[in-house]
């Protein structure tokens, strides 16, 4: 027994060990503010500084009396609001270093990070990376009016889970990493790169540091704008779809499909011949997808790249229930239309929730008008309609000429968890699902 607890040991030992031989994730501070370190789950804390000479320790939750090092009097507090915390306040030039993070349970080290601080005079507003026309990317950091500088480049993944020093000018004018020396120009003495975009296809964030006199004068985000939200499109059997993208000509663009890649030199047929197709723009800009005749089939995910992720689109194909005629007169007070999905064989099975969506179209786009599940969504109609659980109707009062166009309801269903659907050979989970779709066209 003692020997397999000398074993753990000394199991846990070497993974500390190799850890600390990884290269410490970069953090990057103005003077003066804070430093959260730890976020631990375990029954203990600890995190020490790294020195040539030793490892101080600055804090630790399971002995709170020892006191931090002189330096950091005063400004290391440990939290226990469910998790373990160490904030270190009031950020100085000399605390720049290398500091380990512990979290243990017991003898076993369950979280070890190790972190490079890297403390500056400020932090510079972010900056929106400058696409070229072309191909590529100009990546300008801004360093004021210093002369006598150096710039330190870092390269951020879209996950955030890491990030790593590309380039260092007091070193070299070139990338430290072969693989990007292809990708990367450099101008201004390293202040502003031109990259491929091959260099930024995945979407990283940068970071550069202007060091003065080895000291972190300023500190820049530099980075793309966020990926698009995911645009639901509701549709029925036999209509067609078109999911507008805008791109740039000079750049290589297609759309991802669930039956392949589809651009302007490869067009994507399926069984019945352009069920998939670009729809030819004058715009050069403009790069819709056009989907022929939706089947069940098309259900899915359709993403639009031009270099990176532009728009992304989940199409979800439902069946349709016989349109409806109906008139707005100038003496109506009120309109109502009716939500009739109750006597379909998809809710005679457990369904766990409904969600019902009322949406128009006047011409022009649709427009979600009400949202079963969202009393607080707005419009146009705001203040003349009133949603009614009965038959799941939209009440329009007072309808005006304006309020002319095709309304639709959307049903959206969620089985109860591991309903076995016999038809489709399917298990549904949380997901919601397309049920039903009814239109009512003005006469």
């Amino acid at each position: 027994m003692i020997q397999t607890r000398n074993i753990v040991t000394l199991l846990a030992l070497l993974l500390v060990s190799a850890l600390a031989e990884e290269d410490p994730e970069p953090i990057f501070e103005a003077l003066g503010k804070e430093l959260e370190m730890g976020f631990c789950f375990g029954d203990d804390i600890a995190v020490y500084r790294l020195t040539a000479e030793k490892r101080e320790l600055l804090g630790s939750s399971s002995s709170p009396s020892i006191p931090p090092p002189d330096a950091f009097k005063g400004r290391i507090h440990i939290s226990n609001d469910e998790l373990f915390i160490l904030k270190m306040t009031n950020l100085q030039f000399s605390d720049s270093g290398t500091y380990i993070s512990e979290c243990r349970s017991g003898n076993t080290t369950k979280n070890y990070l190790k972190h490079s601080l890297h403390v500056c005079n400020e932090e510079i507003s972010p900056q929106q990376i400058s696409l070229t026309p072309g191909t590529g990317a100009d990546l300008v950091c801004n360093i004021g009016s210093r002369k006598n500088i150096t710039v330190k480049w870092y390269r951020q993944s879209k996950d955030k889970d890491n990030i790593s020093l590309f380039m260092d000018t007091q070193i070299s004018l070139e990338p430290l990493q072969a693989k990007f020396k292809s990708l990367i120009q450099v101008h201004d003495k390293g202040s502003s790169l031109h990259v491929s975009d091959e260099f930024i296809q995945d979407r990283p964030h940068f970071v550069c540091l202007v060091m003065e006199g080895g000291q972190c004068r300023s500190f820049q985000t530099i980075g793309l704008p966020e990926e698009p939200e995911i645009k639901n499109v509701y549709r029925s059997v036999g209509e067609n779809v078109v999911l507008p993208c805008s791109v740039s000509h000079l750049r290589q663009r297609h759309w991802n499909t669930p039956f392949g890649q589809v651009n302007s030199s490869a067009p994507l047929h399926l069984k019945t011949e352009k069920q998939i197709s670009l729809l030819t723009s004058m715009n050069s800009e403009d790069y819709p997808l056009v989907i022929h005749s939706l089947t069940l089939e098309h259900v899915g995910s359709y993403t639009c790249f031009s270099t990176f992720l532009v728009e992304e689109y989940v199409v979800n194909v439902c069946p349709l229930l016989e349109p409806t005629d109906i008139s707005f007169s100038a003496g109506d007070k009120q309109v109502v239309l009716q939500c009739d999905f109750m006597s379909l064989p998809e809710f005679s099975v457990k369904v766990k929730s409904l969600s019902v969506l009322w949406y128009r179209n006047t011409g022009e786009q649709d427009i979600l008008i009400m949202d079963s599940g969202d009393p607080s969504l707005t419009n146009d109609l705001q203040g003349r309609l009133k949603f009614s659980r009965t038959y799941s109707s939209l009440n329009v009062t007072d309808p005006k000429k304006e309020d002319n166009g095709t309304y639709w309801c959307m049903v959206l269903q969620n089985y109860e968890e591991g309903f076995d659907d016999e038809d489709t050979n399917s298990t549904y989970d949380d997901e919601e699902h397309c049920a039903c779709l009814e239109q009512h066209h003005n006469q």
